[in-house]
């Protein structure tokens, strides 16, 4: 029986992946820093390792016996570091196959740091000798319950992406994705851009989650500055409010941007338009 590591398995996506290969027939290992979460993961029936990218003796742990692995990272500086040494502990282990979470727009020249920090480890994994897939999901639909706060107080939802049209992806499709890739034939070198099945403005949004909960929603376009104040005010690092804001400008200037099909070439099916997702997530948007 095939072993599989989900790092990242109370994540966004570590989880959505996890709950696609659950009842799968696989032998499951989620991997988490938490000892709580652990306890939470075995309490499911699903067998946890606690290990951390900065100490390789408990990389070691997680990942002695796995065949395939789940790699994924939350936005930090210390990504290029920590994914390395995942890497190389897998390569060591005798894992097989990698699955990376990447970023839309991964490159060496991106304007986005995160972009580029992904594209270092992209790289490095290429080469690394490993088998690999490399997933590059455009912005959650998930992200938009960090808007619950205003939407539930004021019934409105605040960015500086002006009229510009994205393609967001539901994380479950990125989780089915990734459970793909890591039990099926056929994605081994594949790069996958993984976006919604169709763009929306956050016009669109707004009005979405509106609909779903029964209340008005407004959205409200605010300068890159307010924006940035925000997003720190918030708790992100400055470097990553500086990323989600330039992003938010490349897409102002882009106006609406193509969707992949690659979703729907892997799964045989669309992605979770925004009326689904914005129905199934009701209930938290409205707190």
């Amino acid at each position: 029986m095939k072993t599989i590591l989900i790092t990242g398995a109370t994540g966004t996506t570590g989880s959505a992946t996890l709950q696609y290969l659950k009842g799968k027939g696989f032998d499951l290992r989620a991997m988490t820093r938490s000892a709580e979460k652990a306890a939470a993961l075995e309490k499911e029936g699903v067998s946890a390792v606690i290990a951390d990218y900065s100490d390789p003796a408990s990389l070691d742990k997680a990942l002695a016996g796995v065949e395939r692995a789940f790699l994924v990272h939350t936005p930090s500086l210390q990504i290029p570091h920590h994914e390395k040494a995942f890497i190389d502990a897998a390569k060591k282990a005798g894992v097989k196959k990698i699955v990376k979470v990447s970023v839309i727009g991964a490159g060496h020249d991106a304007p986005l740091r995160l972009a580029r920090m992904h594209a270092e480890v992209e790289d490095y994994l290429m080469q690394s000798g490993v088998a690999y897939t490399i997933l590059r999901p455009h912005s959650f639909l998930q992200n938009l319950l960090g808007n619950t706060p205003t939407i539930h107080g004021q019934g409105a939802m605040y960015s500086n992406n002006g009229d510009a049209k994205i393609p967001l992806i539901d994380a479950r499709d990125i989780g089915a994705v990734a459970a793909a890739a890591l039990t099926e034939e056929g994605h081994d070198g594949k790069i996958y851009h993984l976006t919604g099945p169709m763009a929306v403005s956050f016009q669109q949004v707004a009005g979405a989650i509106g609909s779903a909960i029964g209340k008005e929603v407004q959205y409200v376009n605010v300068p890159d500055d307010t924006a940035k104040q925000g997003l720190v005010g918030a708790g992100f690092p400055e470097w990553l409010a500086d990323d989600l804001v330039t992003l938010n400008q490349w897409g102002r200037q882009v106006g609406e941007q193509r969707p992949s099909e690659d979703v729907a070439t892997v799964l045989g099916r669309p992605g979770h338009s925004l009326e689904n997702f914005a129905r199934d997530y009701a209930g938290a948007f409205k707190g």
